[in-house]
């Protein structure tokens, strides 16, 4: 049944892909001061919603000033126009998803539903995380990560008037419709764990993290010891220990308080702001840049390695099955992915976007050689699309570990370093390219240097919000002996809301660092899962 279902999906994705569209559809490509947005929609369209998303990022540096001495990249955000392109941009992706947010993959984006009445909501939500991110001190509790963006999620963004702090309908729901006494003990909240009756959904918790959130946002007393908090859990104190010291409520205490603002007239705020009009700049994209726009995004969010299957310690029978099943249809997408990017690679092959899809997909399908030779041609002196250069770097780079003849290795790993320096000169802003020359370092005698380590923190900085950054700069600094930084770049990931493999890296990561520093070591224990949270597979 299941195997006729994917079926079925993999034909409504083919007839999506290659179905003719209208003589005139092409897509445009909107850039403000913190976004750059895609879109096969008209002009106005584009130009509203970039207007809007850029209100919301002003509502929030209103309140949270970001102070940085470099230049922040945008974040890209592709315009979905209903179930049809939800589809093309993530095959297999659930009926009520209304967008996603994808931070860990070779291009940090978001995909939004336009059509969905969720829409807006999803990506407040997801931007929201985005934005955190880049605070000082991202280390923040899982709840408040959840709440904070659940919080600003419900905002309501107009060109005159933005209101924030507003119901969420779902949220309240979990609220209403629940006995007190099933919700979620405030002491398990604070510190993401769940009870040992398992008598409440992760569902339930996200639900008391915005509620938790809006509680101490609603006065600036209540906001005032939510700081007071927050300081102490950053500098390692307990969060229950923390909260009860911030509050003077106990966790018993501080669940009843909740309750009881929730039952009332919650607040919401309407601000007194100078709302500025954002600037946009719109172009148009090719003929075969708009063709080929979400299979170009697929397979930048494709891994380029799959991990083998494992059982996990613990894991019933049932959870088991569900994980393979879910890992063939993961396979099934990425062969059709490969043989699609392939033919419409081949049909554009005389456009530089056709060429890198190819090449890609080359890559995926483990023939880095093939890959290479598609790029060759157009690898001149004079080239300098940087995304064309790192690419031919991370195929030579592939081509090293597979390379037999160590002296061949070495002059794969010289000449893609060679294009990484171009690259990095044409675009000195691209993550991907600092995180193409550690790939180049790795495992070479001497790893990692001061040079090294450097590197890895200027790709952490521009991409504070991928998990893969963090990881590889933690585990240097670990290989360096700095034990507290390794741990300090690594918490927000270990705090990840949503758990999963990068959150349990991570922990592991900390739990060896206090270790080495002597400390008591804090137990790996994993977030709660709900498959009703359709971004926490998303975001993985």
């Amino acid at each position: 049944m299941l195997t006729m279902l994917r079926r079925a999906v993999l034909a409504l994705i083919a007839l999506a892909m290659f179905a003719p569209g209208p003589a005139w559809a092409q897509w445009l490509r909107a850039e403000t001061d913190h976004f750059i947005i895609y879109g096969d929609t008209s002009e106005r369209a584009l130009r509203t919603y970039a207007e809007k998303i850029e209100r919301f990022d002003f509502l929030l540096r209103s309140y949270y000033p970001i102070a940085v001495d470099h230049e922040i990249p945008k974040l890209d955000i592709y315009l979905a126009a209903g179930r049809r392109d939800m589809l093309k941009a993530e095959p297999g992706i659930g009926a009520s998803v209304g967008g996603f947010y994808s931070p860990n993959s070779s291009r940090i984006h978001a995909v939004v539903d336009t059509e969905s009445r969720m829409g807006d909501h999803v990506m407040f939500h997801e931007y929201g995380h985005h934005f955190m991110f880049q605070m000082a001190g991202a280390a923040y509790p899982s709840w408040f990560v959840e709440g904070f963006a659940e919080y600003y999620a419900t905002a309501d963004v107009r060109p005159d008037r933005i209101q924030y702090g507003r119901h969420s309908e779902g949220r309240m729901l979990m609220f209403v419709q629940q006995p007190v006494n099933s919700w979620a003990p405030m002491a398990d909240v604070l510190r993401w764990r769940i009870s040992d009756s398992g008598r409440y959904r992760a569902g339930d918790y996200y639900a008391q993290a915005w509620g938790l959130t809006h509680y101490f946002m609603s006065t600036p007393e209540r906001t005032g010891m939510l700081g007071q908090y927050l300081a102490a859990v950053r500098r390692g104190e307990d969060s229950v220990a923390a909260m009860q010291a911030a509050t003077g409520r106990s966790p018993e205490q501080l669940q009843n308080d909740m309750r009881l603002y929730l039952a009332g007239s919650i607040q919401y705020h309407t601000p007194q702001l100078d709302i500025p009009t954002p600037e946009v700049e719109i172009t148009r994209l090719s003929p075969s840049e708009s063709g080929l726009a979400w299979l170009d995004l697929r397979l930048d969010r494709e891994p380029v390695k799959v991990d083998p299957f494992e059982p996990r310690d613990g894991e019933t029978e049932r959870a088991r099955a569900r994980r393979e099943e879910a890992v063939k249809e993961r396979a099934e997408f990425r062969a059709a992915l490969i043989r699609d990017a392939l033919a419409a690679g081949e049909r554009h092959r005389d456009s530089r976007i056709g060429l890198l899809v190819k090449a890609r997909a080359h890559r995926l399908e483990g023939r880095s050689e093939a890959g290479f030779q598609v790029l060759e041609p157009v690898l001149t002196a004079e080239e300098d699309d940087p995304v064309t250069l790192r690419l031919a770097a991370e195929l030579l780079l592939d081509m090293s570990t597979t390379e037999t003849d160590p002296a061949q290795a070495t002059g794969h790993r010289r000449e893609a370093v060679t294009y990484l320096s171009r690259a990095l000169e044409a675009d000195p802003l691209d993550f991907r390219i600092y995180r193409a020359l550690n790939e180049s370092r790795a495992g070479q005698p001497g790893y990692p240097s001061d040079n090294d380590i450097s590197t890895l923190e200027v790709g952490a900085t521009l991409a504070p919000q991928s998990f893969d950054m963090r990881m590889r700069l933690g585990r240097a600094y670990m290989a360096r002996g700095l034990h507290a930084e390794a741990m300090g770049i690594v918490q927000p990931v270990a705090n990840n809301p949503h758990g999963g493999a990068w959150a349990r890296r991570a922990r592991t990561l900390i739990a060896s660092a206090q270790t080495a520093l002597g400390q008591t070591v804090d137990p790996v224990e994993d977030a709660p899962t709900d498959e009703a949270e359709p971004e926490a597979a998303a975001a993985e």
